[in-house]
């Protein structure tokens, strides 16, 4: 970690938290200079990415900006620094630490990768975090339909063995694509929203899934914790979020999904589910090297969120790391000794 990184993590306000889906949540300081009341929920949030990049979002007011490693800083950086309470002279201090970090990289022969990159995309029409909605739900300040679903959303939650607060869980009453039946679940790039994808929690006769993704995408990348020496890929959202995992939100990896999972240098372990589509999954993890985990988790148990709701987080993520094998051919042995062929 470097100065700037540091400076920035030490300065933030007192009574911050680190929340479950990995940002680090306080009382925003850009609300009262962007005509809002002053931040009293821990609105603001800043995401640590894999590339090192620190990005700052307002759930309040809505101001967000970011710092990475290599880079000048921003004026609009320099600006929310000193509504932290970063002194000038220190401010002063960080942007010529910015520049030697560049210059080094520069005399360094070190050759800037393209960065991938997603486009910032809306979330469906009155998309709010679901704490915002719990509190209308208890204050009853809600229409007798809304009530329905937040109850109907709680118990899906409920049955799935998912806390409420272990992701930024979103709903919004929108009724297009059945949006009001859906729970939402932003999708994060360095700390923007680039996508979703809604889940169904009545039980009607309609896709499981809305999603609106980008291809080479992988969920759940922002909050990748650094101290692992491993990462744990996983086919769905659920699944990734009940063990911190990433999500390549299917059952193939495509060559930019690829990319971004390999640059996290760290040994990649997949779960595929106990289906017949994970045997393609298995697959790649052979060609491209990774290691795959065969867990023995019973009847009834097919992927890593049924595990974590019969058996907890702490032993489905034992019961991974066990169970996984990085020979190709013991691999190959075992895909075929679970009937995925």
């Amino acid at each position: 970690m470097n100065l700037i990184q540091s400076t920035i993590l030490t300065s933030l306000p007192a009574g911050k938290k680190k929340t479950p889906s990995g940002w680090i949540a306080f009382n925003a300081p850009c609300c009262v200079h962007n005509g809002e009341n002053a931040d009293r929920r821990k609105r603001g949030g800043i995401m640590n990415s894999p590339d090192g990049t620190l990005s700052f979002h307002c759930f309040n007011c809505g101001f967000k900006t970011s710092y990475t490693p290599g880079r000048k800083i921003s004026l609009k950086t320099k600006k929310w620094m000193t509504w932290l309470g970063i002194d000038d002279n220190t401010i002063k201090k960080m942007v010529i630490e910015a520049m030697r970090l560049e210059e080094a990289d520069k005399t360094a022969g070190v050759e800037k990768k393209k960065f991938i990159s997603f486009r910032t995309k809306s979330l469906p029409k009155n998309s709010h975090k679901l704490d915002i909605w719990l509190e209308k739900y208890l204050k009853k300040d809600l229409t007798d339909r809304q009530h329905r679903y937040i109850d109907l959303l709680l118990n899906y939650l409920k049955d799935r063995g998912i806390g409420p607060d272990w992701y930024n869980f979103m709903y919004s009453p929108d009724m297009t694509f059945d949006i009001n039946k859906r729970i939402i679940i932003p999708f994060y790039w360095k700390g923007d929203v680039v996508g979703y994808t809604g889940r169904l929690f009545e039980k009607i006769d309609k896709l499981k899934y809305y999603t609106d993704v980008q291809p080479g995408y992988v969920f759940n990348m922002d909050v990748q914790d650094w101290s692992r020496q491993f990462v744990i890929v996983t086919e769905g959202p659920f699944d990734a979020i009940s063990i911190s995992g990433v999500s390549i939100l299917g059952s193939e990896v495509n060559d930019t999904q690829r990319e971004l999972i390999d640059n996290l240098n760290r040994k990649v372990i997949v779960v595929p589910d106990k289906d017949k589509a994970g045997s393609k999954l298995i697959e790649q993890a052979i060609e491209y090297r990774w290691s795959v985990a065969f867990p023995e988790w019973g009847q009834g148990v097919d992927d890593v969120a049924d595990a974590v709701l019969k058996y907890g987080r702490l032993f489905t993520l034992q019961s991974i790391l066990k169970s996984t094998e990085s020979n190709k051919l013991k691999i190959d042995l075992k895909r075929k000794m679970y009937g995925r062929v």
